[in-house]
């Protein structure tokens, strides 16, 4: 048998532990999950806040490709390790002036340079975060009334609760960022304005109108776009829908716009201005007794749901790009989603919406994977008052001028260099402008990205320092039980509960986020290789429950050019030339690997050690 291996370098652990390496933005997931099961609150915060500004939100809709990628997931179930950020989110409160991520941290130094960043989303106010933090006055520029971006206006209020959103804004313009909102570019403000005046300009306004679907009955009355209908209804107008509604498309947004239809509810709007806080009670809390369950029965009596909500999607169950778990949340609630139908015609009676015609989608994609839906003959029509088309996004560009020299691609997003830069000079880009709809913390990281390419673009040089470690563990033992623990379900609120902004997900309580956090099988944790002490016994290889090491001939292991030129130095002859029964060597296979740490007790020689990989300090910019 053949096998190709790789000689471990410092990138090999890195990869090692697949949550941190799947992030965006490299959070160290598996210590902060640690942590939580050690209960450690403060550092679980600390190591879940360090690369992210928005820590509390990703907690609640944080797409987690961490978890997609977790090492626990081959076993079992992987870690829950969004709803373990929330919980270590959830036992701090930045909105009360407490944010360990700055106790004991040293002012930022000032800078001569001033940036303008425009559009006050994940990636805009990331990338004035840090730029605050290195010391430049940043402002920043919103269009609309209210900071947050599509949090606060794409997000639905029960999956996102305004209060997050606002503490975590409000923490960032703490750090001295100047905020305008209402400041529409192209209106307000020209780009010509912004480069006269800055020093450098991010523009990150997003994806912020919904695509234009070209068909028969689109005019009428009661046909809404999925990403204004998001708008509207998040910043509490009143958005008048009938009784049965219909949503196009299957990502998303789609299934956003269905559960918010059967919630549609509006909010006053002077809301979000009375400040409300255990020192300086506002009208809704008086004597410490909470007056919101009474408010929302109120706001309740006030509008007039959907009490029928269809959502038609062009591709199967399988194909659609909606999040499973969201589809099922939708299900459960009521929605009824027809796959495989794609909008025909809209239907209307004196100018408004009673119908939509569908027709029959045999597939949506070609053999090449291209978007290119093929329709059969059937056809049928589907009664309803309102028509919300959520088939997309994209960017609204109307500020951009010839003469700005702003590239746009075709695909309607602005061209980009590595360093964000955009084709004309101190403008630069990131998110959804860049690149299209991505997942938010893709954003944050664009914003990270960002600051750092607008800090060297001003500053003229860029330097970074990592720290990085292997501490021996000694007597290393995991948690009783670890491999037995199941993953545990989040609680939710009841189906029959959900109603107005009421949040759906409730989080772990302190027993469900200890007991969750201890199935994290520690992948920091390396067994690490003394050669020179390994004496081929063969002990590892048959105390592994998991079968992770074997005893092999290096004839028959081949690997890259590292691998070559080490097996060269020690041997006189290329990997090829290595004639059986020359060398041994024991490999490992480091995806089934538990972390249990028999093979290092069972070592004769001590040839084995059980060693984490540790972050001594992060990234320092100068």
């Amino acid at each position: 048998m053949a096998y190709r291996v790789a000689v471990p370098d410092a990138a090999y652990f890195e990869r090692n532990i697949p949550c941190q390496s799947a992030c965006p933005i490299h959070t160290e997931c598996g210590r902060y999950v640690q942590a939580i099961a050690a209960s450690q609150d403060e550092a679980a915060y600390l190591l879940a806040r360090a690369p992210n500004p928005f820590a509390y939100t990703l907690g609640r809709v944080c797409a987690h490709p961490c978890e997609d990628a977790c090492r626990r997931g081959s076993l079992d179930k992987p870690i829950a390790i969004c709803a373990l950020k929330r919980f270590a989110t959830d036992h701090h409160n930045i909105g009360l002036g407490h944010d360990p991520a700055r106790k004991g941290a040293a002012p930022p130094p000032k800078r001569a340079g001033r940036v303008a960043v425009v559009g006050a989303g994940p990636c805009g106010l990331t990338a004035a975060h840090d730029l605050a933090l290195l010391g430049y006055h940043a402002e920043v520029f919103e269009s609309a009334p209210v900071p947050g971006g599509m949090l606060y206006l794409g997000i639905p209020h029960y999956r996102l609760p305004r209060e997050i959103v606002k503490m975590e804004v409000d923490a960032i313009l703490a750090l001295g960022v100047v905020l305008h909102t209402r400041a529409t570019l192209g209106r307000d403000v020209t780009l010509t304005d912004l480069r006269r005046d800055f020093d450098a300009v991010l523009l990150a306004t997003g994806l912020n109108k919904g695509r234009e679907l070209s068909l028969p009955g689109s005019h009428l009355d009661g046909v809404l776009q999925g990403i204004d209908f998001l708008i509207n209804s998040n910043l509490g107008y009143q958005v008048e829908l009938g009784k049965r509604v219909a949503v196009v498309g299957g990502g998303n947004v789609a299934i956003d716009v269905a559960r918010s239809a059967l919630r549609l509810l509006q909010e006053p709007q002077d809301r979000e201005e009375i400040p409300v806080s255990r020192k300086n009670p506002g009208p809704e809390e008086i004597n410490g007794q909470s007056f919101m369950p009474a408010l929302d029965a109120a706001r309740l009596a006030l509008r007039a749901g959907a009490s029928e909500v269809r959502l038609l999607s062009l591709e199967s169950r399988a194909e659609m790009p909606a999040w499973e778990a969201e589809v099922h949340e939708a299900e459960a609630e009521g929605i009824a989603i027809e796959n495989g139908w794609g909008p025909l015609e809209i239907l209307g009676d004196g100018g408004k919406v009673n119908g939509l015609k569908v027709r029959r989608c045999l597939s949506v994609f070609d053999p090449e994977g291209r978007f290119n839906p093929v329709f059969g003959e059937q056809q049928r029509v589907i009664p309803c008052e309102s028509v919300v088309l959520a088939i997309g996004q994209q960017a609204d560009l109307s500020y951009l001028r010839e003469q700005d020299g702003v590239q746009v691609s075709r695909r309607g997003t602005l061209v980009v260099d590595d360093d964000l830069a955009t084709t004309a000079p101190g403008v630069f880009s990131g998110g959804d402008l860049a690149f299209g709809p991505r997942i938010l913390v893709d954003a944050v990281a664009n914003g990270h990205r960002a600051a750092r390419s607008i800090h060297r673009h001003i500053a003229g040089s860029l330097s970074a320092k990592v720290t990085r470690r292997f501490r021996v563990m000694k007597d290393w033992l995991m948690p009783h039980g670890y491999l037995q623990a199941e993953r545990q379900p989040v609680p939710a609120l009841p189906t029959k509960r959900r109603i107005g902004i009421a949040e759906v997900e409730l989080g772990y309580d302190e027993r469900q986020g200890r007991l969750e956090a201890s199935r994290c099988l520690k992948c920091q944790v390396n067994t690490i290789f003394d050669g020179s002490r390994c004496i081929l016994c063969n002990g590892c290889v048959d105390v592994c429950p998991e079968r992770c090491f074997r005893l092999v001939d290096l004839s028959c292991v081949s690997g890259d050019e590292t691998y070559a030129a080490l097996i060269e130095k020690r041997y006189g002859v290329p990997p090829g030339g290595l004639p059986a029964g020359r060398a041994g060597a024991i490999i490992k296979d480091e995806a089934k690997c538990i972390r249990c740490g028999l093979c290092a007790r069972r070592c004769p020689t001590g040839a084995i050690t059980m060693e984490a990989l540790e972050s001594e300090a992060r990234e320092v910019f100068r």
